[in-house]
């Protein structure tokens, strides 16, 4: 019996409709536009539906370029991203298979299908770089429970997204570098800003925010220095000015430096001015760009000036213009500045270089890392293709700068670079850069040997992807194959018939070094648990960790075809002896 209280959808207002349909999935959205004709006109003519949906989708700096587009089309500007976001996803799922069994790095030519569809418009390398951020981050939370969701949001997936966004962002980067260079707008802040997104492409970092939370620092060190001297009958100095230099000085010291914590270590956590600011917990090189950022917009003359070895903050007084200041970047206490015994008299012969500032940022970060490597690390040594350092024949940037400087001058890099919103002269020098270098390297596969436990008379004790300890050199380790006995160790003159008679497994140890072990010398680790800091190394060949192990791909598996049985009675007969 119907609800007499009841009202059917038909009779509700459009904009109640509107409500409700917007807390669902677009292609959810179109279907029910599907239904009849009135929801058909409701869905398909309702520009506020879709301006909201779009809204949603994707970062709400870009909304305002989508009218400059296609006239504030938005259901038409989201079916564009729908169908770039299936493509960017069918590509991506197409690279496992295409690049696992290469020895060779995947190229920039390799994904040169990618900056095919992200230079179509001005909006779609924008695009692509969101999705393929999403992808990492929404697959990285995922596999934080111990999960994934096959296909897409697995490690292995995650592993060429970030290769697609390093080859994306580092083309962009290298234009953007030169063209601030040649306009002189490289600040500590920009260079800092410049570092960290060249090192971690899966995340956005905006020169917008850094400005505006920059700025926000100056509205405090004013509102400071106004409840401070409100009390005083001069309210200007015999120079006309407001303040003192020491005392703006001062100001600055207590805003920056409020509660905060330096650390030693350089981590894109302690580089990154934005959080800098909010958490009040950066390095020396984050807070010496803040502290110079700030002082500029007073008018101060500060420079941060960076050599091989060693960083600091230089202040000179406008009052005594030969008398310098450092100002210490742990606390920002001044100091009078000593001079050098092989100065031969000059007090300052020096100034601030961006160049050896982003090398002085790269060395420390590299000194921080150490020997571990990451995905980080290895863009970091990127760094150096770009600018001609790094002679290496195969690196795909190296002829991007020099090609650059000869372009310097056309519209390509005059052109103010947006990455919101990239003009046509900026996508086709980006897609041209993409092209520059063919690889010159031939590619090399391995050859894949299918091992199954069947054909041998050895008992294989531990499978691929288990988390093993070393008995006699007390490591941790991953499994990452096995052979069925050691005899390819014979060539490198082991004869021992030990040797012969049990399996040997390729491992991955803790301090990331490959090593072959005999099975003898490993046991189980009866509470396995996670590695991140070898996942980079295991992602081409695992999905994810599942509690027990890391579960083999698809193009594992094919390497291995009965490892997933035999992973399961493991972690069956594992649990039993633990419980």
């Amino acid at each position: 019996m119907e609800n007499p209280h009841s009202t059917p959808i038909f009779h509700l207002p459009d904009e109640i409709i509107t409500l409700i349909l917007v807390n669902n999935e677009a292609r959810d959205i179109i279907n029910f536009g599907a239904t009849c004709k009135q929801f058909y006109e409701l869905v398909f003519n309702n520009d506020l539906l879709w301006k909201r949906m779009f809204s949603k989708t994707v970062p709400s700096a870009v909304v305002k370029h989508v009218c400059t587009r296609n006239g504030g089309n938005w259901l038409k500007e989201i079916i564009h991203f729908y169908k770039l976001k299936q493509t960017i996803h069918m590509e991506l799922l197409s690279m496992p298979s295409a690049y696992n069994r290469r020895l060779n790095e995947v190229s920039l030519t390799d994904v040169g299908v990618f900056f095919s569809f992200a230079t179509e418009n001005n909006l779609n390398y924008y695009y692509t770089i969101h999705i393929l951020q999403e992808i990492v981050k929404k697959a990285s939370a995922k596999i934080d429970t111990n999960q994934c969701l096959k296909p897409l949001y697995t490690l292995t997936v995650i592993y060429y997204a970030k290769l697609v966004l390093r080859y994306l962002f580092h083309t962009y980067l290298a234009m953007k570098w030169l063209q601030k260079h040649i306009r002189i707008e490289l600040t500590p802040v920009l260079v800092t800003t410049f570092f960290l997104q060249w090192i971690d492409v899966t995340k956005l970092y905006s020169d917008e925010d850094v400005e505006q939370k920059i700025q926000l620092l100056v509205t405090r060190v004013e509102k400071i220095l106004e409840e401070s001297h409100s009390k005083l009958k001069q309210n200007h100095h015999a120079d006309g000015k407001k303040y003192t230099e020491t005392q703006l000085l001062q100001a600055i010291t207590k805003v920056v430096y409020n509660n905060s914590k330096v650390s030693e270590a350089y981590s894109s956590k302690t580089l990154d001015i934005v959080k800098v600011i909010d958490e009040n917990d950066g390095n020396l090189i984050s807070y010496g760009a803040i502290y110079e950022a700030v002082a500029k917009r007073f008018g101060l003359k500060c420079e941060l000036i960076a050599f091989p070895n060693h960083l600091f903050l230089e202040w000179q007084s406008s009052d005594k213009p030969n008398e310098y200041y450092t100002i210490e970047l742990s606390n920002g206490d001044i100091k009078p500045k000593r001079c050098c015994p092989f100065a031969h008299g000059t007090q300052n012969n020096y100034s601030y270089c961006p160049d050896s500032l982003l090398k002085y940022i790269y060395s420390s970060y590299m000194k921080t890392k150490g020997p571990i490597k990451s995905y980080k690390t290895q863009n970091a040594i990127h760094l150096w293709d770009i600018f001609g350092t790094n002679q290496n024949a195969n690196s795909p940037y190296k002829n991007f700068f020099q090609h650059l400087v000869k372009y310097a001058q056309t519209p390509a890099i005059k052109t103010t670079l947006n990455l919101e919103y990239l003009e046509y002269v900026h996508l086709k020098m980006i897609l041209v850069l993409s092209r520059l270098n063919e690889s010159v390297s031939e590619v090399v596969n391995r050859r894949i040997v299918p091992k199954t436990r069947r054909n041998i008379n050895i008992t294989v004790k531990f499978a691929v992807g288990m988390v093993c300890y070393h008995n006699i050199y007390n490591y941790i380790c991953v499994i990452r194959g096995w052979e069925a006995d050691g005899t390819h160790l014979l060539i490198h003159g082991i004869d021992d018939l030990r040797v012969k008679e049990q399996p040997f497994y390729c491992v991955i140890a803790g301090d990331q070094s490959e090593r072959f072990v005999a099975q003898e010398n490993l046991k189980v680790v009866y509470v396995p648990f996670r590695i991140q800091h070898l996942e980079d190394s295991l992602a081409r060949e695992f999905t994810h960790f599942d509690g027990f192990s890391y579960v083999p791909n698809e193009e594992k598996l094919k390497e291995y075809p009965d490892e997933e049985y035999y992973i399961e009675a493991l972690k069956k007969s594992v649990l039993h002896l633990y419980t």
